[in-house]
């Protein structure tokens, strides 16, 4: 297995480079940034499988929006950021930029590995009390009163899409799944979101989820 490390901590970059060749893990580089890995036209990602990203600075917009850029050019890879707090408002950044999971900074070091491996095998990784955090976001975005109308409105390839997006598809693996180009996938959610008033896909989800029709979308999607 191999992975990326990003920070501008050289104690972190090594401490964990080090402890992670015992568990058979190998670190393809280190970069203090995303942007110096971006500039890198993101090619030493090729036979990367997770990149670590530790940030002691709250986390930026344009930290989220590269990783979204990162993860639609390579979205085989798998991203897990190490932070020092985490909120509602961060955890839905977090999977709408298409990462992993996040970890917090005070994690037991011997505990590493084992969530990179996870993270790599395709799980969400959540520090204790995200799943508290993430029932005080499904309260806090309010569905269309709507919605329930406006979904049987959408065409049958907008509740195919809607079915993988639900699922945690990025786009590519959506258009893959149903045999279209990315654009097209693209627009269904474009003309999805609009029809149904979400503002991004995690109020849509999270609409869907609370007016419980997520199971219609899923079949819809077969």
């Amino acid at each position: 297995m191999k992975i990326i490390i990003i920070s501008k901590n050289t104690f972190f970059q090594h401490a964990l480079a080090t402890m992670l060749a015992q568990e058979n893990i190998t670190v393809a580089g280190q970069f203090e940034d995303l942007t110096a890995l971006m500039k890198g036209q993101v090619t030493c990602t090729a036979d990367v499988d997770v990149l670590i990203i530790e940030d002691a600075a709250p986390c930026t917009k344009r930290l989220f929006a590269d990783l979204a850029i990162l993860h639609r050019r390579k979205p085989r890879l798998k991203s897990l950021l190490v932070v020092s707090q985490v909120d509602a408002a961060f955890l839905s950044a977090l999977y709408e930029a298409g990462c992993a999971g996040c970890l917090l900074s005070n994690i037991p070091p011997g505990a590493m590995s084992h969530y990179i491996r996870l993270a790599a095998s395709g799980q969400r990784i959540l520090p204790d009390g995200a799943a508290d955090m993430l029932r005080q976001l499904l309260q806090e975005v309010t569905p269309s009163a709507d919605v329930k109308g406006l979904l049987s409105k959408l065409t049958h390839r907008e509740g195919r899409v809607l079915g993988h997006l639900l699922k945690g598809s990025p786009n590519k693996l959506i258009a893959s799944d149903l045999q279209l180009p990315v654009t097209t996938v693209k627009g269904d959610l474009k003309s999805i979101m609009r029809k149904t008033g979400a503002a991004n896909r995690t109020a849509l989800a999270v609409s869907v989820a609370k007016q419980g029709l997520a199971g219609a979308a899923h079949s819809a999607s077969l």
